[in-house]
């Protein structure tokens, strides 16, 4: 595997870390509960973990709240929950053809489906959009 040269990391990432699978390996075998949702010990220690990744990335990124970060399974349900959670039957959204398919396929359902106008601004042969 050391001469593997990955580069389809547009799903995943792959080869990941040693120090990555060591920490799920362990974690898995002695944390694998739901965390937070019962009241038994394991549950809640797992809970406070996720609580203190929480409070890491929201010190991180320059966050105030930690309550606002939001974890998710990745990328594409991160951004359908965010699309699908913000826009609103009869808005007007501005996007491009050049968006990944997790941004156009919830604006094609929103259009469809839900009456939210969806415009694409056209971009020239090098991607970009003239803000003119």
């Amino acid at each position: 595997m050391s001469e593997l040269i990955y580069l389809d990391n547009g799903a995943t990432s792959f080869p990941k870390p040693d120090e990555v699978y060591d920490f799920m390996d362990s974690f898995y075998r002695s944390h694998g509960v739901s965390p937070g949702r019962s009241g038994y010990d394991l549950s809640i220690e797992t809970g406070n973990i996720v609580e203190e990744a929480r409070l890491a990335l929201t010190r991180f990124f320059n966050g105030t709240d930690p309550n606002r970060l939001v974890f998710s399974y990745n990328s594409t349900d991160a951004l359908n929950l965010a699309i699908l959670g913000m826009v609103e039957p009869g808005d007007h959204v501005i996007t491009t053809t050049l968006e990944h398919n997790a941004v156009l396929r919830p604006l094609y359902h929103l259009s469809k489906y839900q009456g939210v106008e969806v415009d694409y601004v056209p971009v020239n042969a090098k991607g970009f959009v003239d803000p003119e």
